[in-house]
């Protein structure tokens, strides 16, 4: 079964069954009677049964033996849609998105004031990394709800590059408007292995290296804080947490690995 993070349902079996592997069901059976007021104490509690280390392991273990869905989300002119369909995500090119930023933001009644700027704007905020820091970079959420709820910024106005753009052109939030009339906010549902989810949450220091730091790694603390505290309160909605872990890759996403590409209401109401 493909997990998804908000839906405790694919992954509670596996996890609990890794879980008593490593802590005995009596620590189980203790958890589940003790009430939490922060969802981190929830997994402190299971860390004081057993180690950083040996935990971390044990939940790596388990991430490598499942497959994941994660969340990247923008907005798409049509014609991006189809090309996400055949062809998969490819990593931010600023070079690439001048056609389309002229196309969307040209609307703009001070358009012609500046764009024999446009150029200057997408290679300082793209190669020179002046704002953002995404060239090379696709980006995606482990929780739907988080991305939905919480960030839905990349929803209403599409990518960060191209708000960043918009915004050292004008001077202001007036170019974010027209990101958003002349596209259609939509989430495309990534398959992960295991092993691509880890690598994706800690690209810069390794999961084991973050562990010979002497902590849990960020993705394993995701998944170790949840199910504790869903163990413990049984009745508590994983998706109100609106999770902040977020993926990484600077590979093409290959279009075997989109699942689905979800369109969504538009928001257009609430932009700015």
């Amino acid at each position: 079964m493909m997990i998804n993070y908000d839906n405790f349902e694919t992954w509670q079996k596996s996890f609990d069954e890794a879980m008593v592997r490593l802590l005995g069901e009596k620590a189980v059976t203790d958890l589940s009677s003790s009430t939490f007021e922060y969802i981190e104490d929830a997994g402190d509690f299971v860390v004081s049964h057993s180690d950083i280390e040996t935990i971390s392991r044990e939940i790596q273990n388990w991430l490598l033996g499942h497959k994941f869905c994660a969340f990247h989300g923008t907005r798409l002119l049509p014609e991006e849609i189809l090309s996400i369909q055949q062809k998969g995500l490819r990593p931010l090119a600023a070079s690439d998105r001048e056609a389309r930023l002229r196309e969307i933001l040209s609307c703009h009644p001070n358009w012609h004031s500046v764009e024999n700027r446009l150029l200057e704007v997408i290679e300082d905020v793209g190669p020179k990394e002046k704002q953002g820091g995404r060239e090379g970079q696709i980006h995606f959420s482990l929780s739907r709800s988080g991305l939905v709820n919480d960030f839905d910024h990349y929803l209403m106005y599409g990518s960060e590059f191209d708000q960043h753009v918009a915004y050292r052109l004008f001077g202001d939030k007036s170019g974010l408007k027209f990101l958003n009339l002349k596209t259609a906010p939509v989430l495309v549902h990534v398959l992960f292995s295991g092993e691509q989810l880890i690598q994706g949450a800690h690209p810069y220091f390794s999961y084991s290296d973050v562990v010979g730091m002497g902590e849990t790694p960020g993705l394993a603390r995701t998944f170790l804080n949840t199910w504790a505290f869903k163990v413990s309160n049984p009745n508590f909605d994983i998706e109100t947490l609106r999770t902040d872990c977020c993926m990484m890759e600077r590979v093409a996403t290959l279009p075997e690995r989109v699942i689905i590409i979800e369109k969504l209401d538009d928001l257009a109401a609430h932009a700015v």
